[in-house]
Parts: structure tokens; sequence; C-alpha cells
């Protein structure tokens, strides 16, 4: 979905390098909203190993004012509906790495955030 440019040292107890690939699967809807799976995978050397994943939660409110960002802000003509959904969560994904930043002004893994890109 997306992943870093380069390899990036990562790991909590040890000194991992490796590129990173972030994945975002659809878990189940609630009341209140979607819930996701995020998975990060080293991708280094064509291998591909997770290395850390969580769950969250975004809000029904989230969900429609990112659709409508990205509505608004893309041009999805010639997808099909289920190609649209897949591209909205990659960018939705890559929006909030980006954007959604420690106080320091760094995204995860301590990167500046024109680190990320979109997975081809």
């Amino acid at each position: 979905m997306i992943q870093t440019t380069v390899p990036i040292l990562y790991g909590d107890r040890s000194e991992r390098t490796g590129i990173i690939m972030i994945e975002v699967c659809q878990v189940s809807v609630e009341p209140t909203g979607t819930k996701y799976l995020v998975i990060d995978w080293d991708i280094t050397n064509g291998r591909k190993g997770p290395i850390f994943s969580k769950e969250v939660l975004w809000s029904t409110l989230e969900i429609d004012t990112m659709d409508t960002y990205l509505t608004n802000n893309n041009d999805f003509s010639g997808m099909s509906k289920t190609e649209i959904e897949n591209k909205k969560l990659q960018l939705a994904l890559f929006i909030d790495t980006t954007s959604n930043l420690f106080s320091i002004g760094q995204t995860i893994y301590r990167q500046n955030p024109d680190i990320w890109e979109l997975t081809p």
C-alpha cells in the first residue's frame, strides 16, 4: 500500500534495517465506524516479513471526511468500484502516515514525511 523509499532502521530491541511496507485490511464495520488491521512488513530483498500490526478504528465521520476529500481531489474515472475503494484506502493511509506526525515533526519510525511513497 505505502512504503519507505529507502531502507530504514527499525526495531525496539535490535538494529534491523529494511524497506517498510504498510498494508491496511478492513476487519469489521462497527456501529461507530470501521475497524482496520494495519500491518507493517519488511520487504527488503523481495522477502516479506511482518514486523508490527495493530487494529485501528476510524469513526464514520473520519471516513466520510476523508472520502469527500479524496473524491474532490482525485480522478478515479475508468476505475471499478473495487479499484476506487482500494485506491482510496491506499491514499488515506498515505495521508494519515505523512500528516499524523509526532511532536518532533516526524512520522512513524521517526522518519520525515517525504520518505513514504505509494507502493507500486
